[in-house]
C-alpha cells in the first residue's frame, strides 16, 4: 500500500515534500537510473521539448523520480500530467519487480501489482483516448498529444530495458512487454475507421451518381484528414517515427475496403469510369500529402483491388468506350448521309467544301484517348489501338455509303459538291492520322489509310468520268480532217474543262492537285490516242506543216488553261509540242532529234507510237524511218522513269496503234 508523505513538511514552490521520503527518492532514483540508463536519459533528452513549457520537467530535481501514492499518480493522470505519471509507474513497477526476485512480503505485493496495474489501465485509457481524438485534440491542445507520444516513447524504451534484463536473469515483470506501439496502430486504425464510416446504401436508378457522391465524400474527408496529420499531428512525433507513413496505412485499408466495395457493387460500361479516375488520379495525388515519395504511393497503389478485379474493371470499361465509339461514329455517318441527299449544297469553309463528320470522327478519338489517357498511359494507348479499329470500321461503312450515294442520286443537283466532300473528309481524316505521333500499331494504320485512299480514288475517277463523258464527242472530232478547218471541238473542250476544274476548285489543296494532275494527263493521253488513231493523213507539206501549227497551238492553249488553275504538272507541257515539230520537220537528222527528245521526256514511248506520227508526214521513207527509230534504242540520261512520266503505255493508247 502507498504511504503518503508525512510531517514535517519541506516547502518549496507551494508544493509539500516530506524531507524523509525526498531522500529516499533521490536515492531509489539513482538506483532506478542505474538499472535503466535508457529512461533515465530520456528524461533528460530534448525530446520533451522546452523546460519552460513543459511540465513533465519543470518539477524536482533533473533527472530525479520521487516515489508516489496511488492517489499522486491518479492526480497527476487527471491534470493530465501523463509524462509524469508514467515515470513513476516505471519505477513503482521496478521496485515491485526487485521486491519479488527477493520473495519479500508477498502479499503486499500483490496488492502493489494490483493498484500498478490499476493505475496503467487509467494511464492508458487516457492515452488511447488522446490517441484515437488526435485529429481534433491535435489542433486545440497539440501539448496534449505530445505528452502522449512522450509516454509511448517512454513505454517503448522501458520494455527495450526489460527485454535486455530478461537476456540477462531469464525474468521480466508479467506484464511487460506492453507493447503500446501496437495498440498504438490499432487504435490509430480504429479512429480512422470511425472517421471515414460506411457510406449510404446505393440506388440501382442512380448508380454513377451515387458512386460520384460516394467518392467525392471520400476524396474531401482524406484531404482535410492529411492536412490535420501534416500541419498539426505530425509535429507532435518525433521524425524517426513516420506518423504521416503509418497513417497512410490506417487510411489505405479502410479506402481499399470501400473501393473493392464500390468495385463489387455491378458497375457496368461507363460506370466504371468513375472509380478508375478516383484509383487512378484523385487518390495518388491526395496520398502525395502523407507519401511523398512515388514508388511508397505507387505500392499502396498496386494493393487497392486485387489485379484481377482492377483488370476486369478496365476491360469492361474499355469495351464500354468501343461500343460507345461505334455507335456514335455510325449515328455520325447516318446523319451525313441525309445531308448527301438533302437539297441543300455542302457548307463551305475555307474555299472548299466541308462536312463536320470527319471532325466528329476524330473528336470521339481524341475524346475517348484522353480521357483513358487520364488513367494510365497503358490505358491510353490500349484505347488508341481500340479507336482506331473502330475507325476502320467505320471507313468500310463509310465506303458503302459513298458507292450507295453514287448509285442511287447520280442525277442529284449536288453530286459533285457531295462527292468532293466526301473526298476532303478522308483528306482531314488521313491528315489526323499521319500528325498523331503516338499511333504505333503501323499496319492498322496503314490499312485505315488504304481504305481512305480507295475511298479517294473511286470518287476521283468518278469525277474524271463525269468530266470525259462530256468531253468524249469533242475529243473524237479532233485531228481530223474537219477539225483542220473547225475550232469548235477544242473550243468546246476548254469551255467543258474550265467549268468542271472550277467545280473541283473547292476540293482540298492536296487533293485538288492530285486530280488536277491526273485530268492534264488524261486529256494530254486522249489528244495523243487521236494522233495514234491515224484518221487524218498530209498529202502536202504544207498540210504537214498546218496539222503541226494546229497542234502546236491547241497544246499552248490546253496548257494555259491548266496552269491558269494551277497545274503543277510541268512535264506534261512538252509531250504535244513536241510531237507537232516531229510533224512539222523535213530534216531526217532533226527529226531524230526531237524524237530523242520525246524518248527523254517520255521514256514509255514505242517504236509504234512513232511510226503513227511519221505516218502523218509527207515522204518519209522506210529508210528514214528505220534511222529515226533506231535512236529509241539508245540508253538515256538521267530520265525520270516514274509513273507520273508514264504517258504513252495507257492501254488506251496500246490498242489505238
Amino acid at each position: 500500500m502507498f504511504i503518503k508523505p508525512a510531517t514535517p513538511v519541506w516547502t518549496r514552490g507551494g508544493v509539500g515534500i516530506n524531507v524523509e521520503l525526498r531522500q529516499a527518492e533521490l536515492k531509489s532514483a539513482a538506483t532506478f537510473q542505474g538499472q535503466f540508463p535508457s529512461i533515465s536519459k530520456f528524461s533528460e533528452s530534448k525530446e520533451l521539448g522546452d523546460r519552460r513549457t513543459d511540465p513533465i520537467r519543470s518539477s524536482g530535481p533533473r533527472g530525479a523520480i520521487r516515489t508516489s501514492t496511488e492517489k499522486d499518480i491518479k492526480e497527476l493522470i487527471e491534470q493530465k500530467r501523463y509524462f509524469k505519471a508514467d515515470q513513476h509507474l516505471i519505477k513503482l513497477e521496478y521496485e515491485l519487480f526487485t521486491n519479488n526476485a527477493t520473495g519479500t512480503n508477498e502479499e503486499s505485493n500483490k496488492k502493489q501489482k494490483t493498484e500498478i496495474d490499476s493505475l496503467y489501465e487509467l494511464l492508458g485509457a487516457e492515452i488511447f483516448t488522446v490517441v484515437k481524438e488526435s485529429m481534433n485534440i491535435s489542433k486545440e491542445y497539440p501539448n496534449l498529444l505530445k505528452e502522449a507520444v512522450q509516454v509511448k516513447i517512454q513505454e517503448g524504451k522501458a520494455d527495450q530495458t526489460y527485454l535486455e534484463e530478461k537476456e540477462k536473469s531469464g525474468s521480466i515483470p508479467e506484464a511487460r512487454p506492453r507493447q503500446w506501439d501496437t495498440k498504438w496502430l490499432s487504435v490509430l486504425q480504429d479512429s480512422v475507421n470511425e472517421r471515414i464510416g460506411e457510406f449510404p446504401t446505393r440506388s440501382d436508378d442512380n448508380k454513377v451518381e451515387w458512386l460520384t457522391h460516394c467518392l467525392t465524400q471520400l476524396r474531401s474527408q482524406l484531404k482535410a484528414d492529411f492536412d490535420t496529420i501534416v500541419k498539426c499531428i505530425k509535429p507532435c512525433y518525433l521524425p524517426g517515427y513516420n506518423i504521416s507513413a503509418k497513417y497512410a496505412e490506417c487510411y489505405h485499408k479502410k479506402v481499399s475496403s470501400h473501393i473493392v466495395l464500390f468495385a463489387e457493387n455491378g458497375l457496368k460500361e461507363k460506370e466504371v469510369h468513375p472509380l478508375l479516375y478516383w484509383i487512378y488520379n484523385c487518390y495518388p495525388d491526395i496520398m502525395v500529402a502523407l507519401l511523398p515519395s512515388e514508388d511508397a504511393r505507387q505500392q499502396l497503389l498496386n494493393t487497392l483491388l486485387p489485379e484481377r478485379t482492377i483488370s476486369n474493371l478496365k476491360n469492361e470499361y474499355l469495351s464500354a468506350l468501343q461500343s460507345d465509339a461505334r455507335k456514335h461514329m455510325i449515328n455520325g455517318l447516318r446523319v451525313e448521309e441525309e445531308n448527301w441527299s438533302s437539297d441543300e449544297e455542302p457548307l463551305v469553309i475555307n474555299d472548299c467544301y466541308h462536312s463536320e463528320l470527319p471532325i466528329d470522327i476524330i473528336q470521339i478519338i481524341n475524346g475517348a484517348v484522353r480521357n483513358t489517357g487520364n488513367l494510365t498511359c497503358e490505358l491510353g494507348d490500349r484505347a488508341l489501338s481500340i479507336m482506331l479499329e473502330e475507325t476502320n470500321y467505320f471507313l468500310e461503312s463509310f465506303q458503302s455509303s459513298a458507292e450507295n450515294f453514287e448509285k442511287k442520286h447520280f442525277n442529284h443537283p449536288n453530286f459533285i459538291p457531295v462527292v468532293i466532300a466526301i473526298i476532303n473528309s478522308c483528306e482531314a481524316i488521313r491528315d489526323y492520322l499521319n500528325k498523331d505521333e503516338k499511333i504505333t500499331n503501323i499496319a492498322l494504320k496503314d490499312n485505315i489509310l488504304s481504305i481512305l485512299n480507295e475511298v479517294e480514288k473511286r470518287r476521283k475517277d468518278t469525277l474524271i468520268k463525269i468530266l470525259f463523258c462530256k468531253l468524249k464527242p469533242h475529243c473524237k472530232m479532233l485531228v481530223t480532217a474537219k477539225w483542220l478547218d473547225c475550232p469548235e471541238p477544242i473550243d468546246k473542250i476548254f469551255e467543258i474543262t474550265e467549268e468542271h476544274l472550277t467545280e473541283l476548285k473547292k476540293l482540298k489543296p492536296p487533293q485538288y492537285q492530285d486530280l488536277l494532275r491526273e485530268i492534264h494527263k488524261q486529256l494530254i493521253t486522249e489528244y495523243i490516242l487521236r494522233i495514234m488513231k491515224r484518221r487524218l493523213n498530209c498529202k502536202t507539206e504544207n498540210q504537214q506543216k498546218q496539222v503541226a501549227d494546229q497542234i502546236q497551238y491547241e497544246a499552248d492553249q490546253l496548257w494555259a488553261l491548266f496552269c491558269c488553275f494551277g497545274s503543277e504538272a510541268t512535264y506534261l507541257r512538252s509531250a504535244l509540242p513536241e510531237i507537232a515539230e516531229i510533224i512539222r520537220l523535213k530534216d531526217v537528222d532533226a527529226i531524230i532529234i526531237e524524237v530523242a527528245a520525246l524518248f527523254q521526256d517520255f521514256p514509255d514511248v514505242g517504236k509504234e507510237h512513232i511510226r503513227t506520227i511519221l505516218h502523218m508526214k509527207v515522204n518519209v521513207t522506210k529508210s528514214d524511218e528505220k534511222k529515226i527509230l533506231n535512236i529509241l534504242n539508245a540508253p538515256l540520261n538521267n530520265v525520270d522513269s516514274s509513273v507520273n512520266r508514264k504517258l504513252f503505255s495507257n492501254s488506251t493508247l496500246l490498242k489505238a496503234v
